[in-house]
């Protein structure tokens, strides 16, 4: 497979020594894949595809986007014009599977793109309404939550946070996996067939902290910023330390004032006080007057 599917020279981007943290990728080796289960030789295809992904040449693409205008509205177009498919063409056959999922941006593939110039009048020659409805954004797989992690930078609304944290994100390569693993461990998110999708208890927890500093990716940037200002020599570790564990401090405090939503269950007669103050819980059942 590999012999077939590489070709000189070989691309050399994606190999970066100095970008190597806790291990490297994860690639083929010579030993030939003999008796794999067929979920075994679905992952081993995949890791043989996205290495000879890698090493292909670049796909190269013309991307036109323009805006016409009616003089009250204006309408929005794209288009794509393939020069060369490069690494893209390894997979084909399976880009072309999920090619619905990787529409969304609406873009027109063409044989070529048009030539036009700004303000240019064009004529309309037909015209027809339709009706469409907004799709919401779609769920986590773990693959785009991977990613989601890995750039978490990008939701940072300031500019030097945002930057700090470009390179940084949520966990690192080797941990990442495991958090979410652990996330579904506690039962705050589950899988879904493909998705991830929070569990009840994981939406409360949300619905806890999310206005908290604890739950703000901005503060990981703020550390970062730090970081990189120690590393430089012009700020005290020392300092940054105390600040952490003030931090440290005032969050725990903050979370202690919280009060959960209590998830009321129906309760019962009480044969032995006569009340109803019966309540069936996860494992039990316990009358509140009787301690």
């Amino acid at each position: 497979m590999l012999g077939e599917g590489l070709t000189a020279p070989l691309n050399r981007h994606s190999v970066d020594n100095g970008k190597v943290t806790d291990h490297h990728a994860i690639i083929p080796t010579g030993e030939k894949a003999l008796g794999l289960s067929a979920d075994e030789n679905t992952i081993y295809q995949m890791i043989c595809t996205r290495f000879i992904e890698a090493f292909s040449p670049n796909s190269e693409e013309e991307r036109m986007q323009v805006i016409f205008t009616d003089g009250t509205h204006s309408y929005i177009w794209k288009a794509c014009h393939i020069l060369s498919s490069g690494w893209k063409a390894v997979a084909q056959e399976n880009k072309e599977k999920n090619k619905g999922e990787e529409a969304e941006n609406e873009e027109e593939q063409l044989a070529s793109l048009p030539n036009l110039t700004e303000g240019e009048t064009l004529q309309v020659s037909t015209a027809e309404i339709t009706t469409h409805k907004t799709k919401p954004k779609p769920l986590y797989t773990e693959a785009t939550l991977l990613s989601a992690m890995e750039h978490a930078g990008k939701e940072v609304e300031e500019a030097e946070s945002r930057q700090a944290m470009a390179e940084c994100g949520i966990g690192t390569p080797a941990t990442r996996a495991n958090i979410i693993e652990t996330l579904i461990l506690r039962e705050y998110i589950r899988r879904e067939k493909k998705s991830i999708v929070p569990t009840e208890k994981g939406l409360s927890v949300y619905e806890i902290v999310k206005d908290e500093r604890i739950a703000n990716a901005e503060m990981t940037g703020t550390w970062e910023v730090a970081l990189s200002t120690i590393e430089a020599g012009s700020a005290s570790a020392r300092e940054f330390g105390q600040r952490i564990a003030t931090y440290t401090e005032q969050i725990c405090q903050e979370l202690l004032k919280l009060s959960p939503p209590q998830k009321s269950y129906p309760t019962y007669r009480c044969p032995k006080c006569g009340n109803e103050s019966v309540g069936i819980y996860a494992k039990i059942a316990k009358c509140r007057h009787e301690g």
